[in-house]
């Protein structure tokens, strides 16, 4: 595992922090940011305040880095490596992917640049050629605007949750200042 691997899925856990339990929170109970229903999804069956940390990045690793292809993606840009594993992990890969892809086709120039893609959230090997074709062509700096894009979009699908759902709102300063300091 690389390091730069490692220590953002580090970062990210001390970021969600330990045990939470918080009865108006949607994704219920709480270890490390793992919630109960994905833990038992992955086999977990002991008490999630008991959870494990190697565990925690183990599914953090395999769950929403790994469908991320975020090891290829690093290659490419940190950044935005960080940017999609955080949103991933947050709003689930496919939302990740599917903003990434978004970006990817408003930038391709009318498809002079790549294709346009199917933004259906997962990034296969027709999303990871478009990355790479953009990259060739807009360089470090097209690297930017595209992670500022898919950070845009992040602030965005957050900023809808909480306008669709009032009880939300309670975490949109904490949701919108993580993305904005990440």
């Amino acid at each position: 595992m690389s390091q730069f691997k490692n220590r953002l899925i580090d970062e990210l856990i001390d970021r969600e922090g330990g045990y939470v339990n918080d009865p108006t929170d949607r994704g219920g109970e709480t270890m490390y940011g793992i919630t109960l229903k994905v833990a038992r999804k992955y086999g977990y069956k002991g008490a999630m305040r008991h959870m494990p940390y190697e565990l925690a990045f183990m599914i953090y690793a395999d769950i929403y880095w790994a469908p991320l292809k975020l090891d290829e993606i690093s290659k490419i840009s940190e950044a935005l490596s960080e940017q999609l594993f955080d949103f991933g992990v947050n709003s689930s890969p496919a939302a990740a992917a599917c903003s990434l892809q978004q970006a990817l086709n408003v930038l391709n120039n009318r498809q002079t640049l790549y294709p346009d893609l199917l933004a259906d959230g997962v990034l296969g090997s027709r999303t990871t050629a478009a990355l790479k074709s953009y990259v060739s062509h807009r360089k470090q700096a097209g690297v930017k605007v595209l992670t500022e894009a898919v950070r845009g979009q992040r602030i965005s699908f957050c900023i809808g949750i909480a306008a669709n759902d009032e009880s939300q709102e309670k975490y949109s300063f904490g949701w919108l200042e993580r993305i904005v300091n990440l």
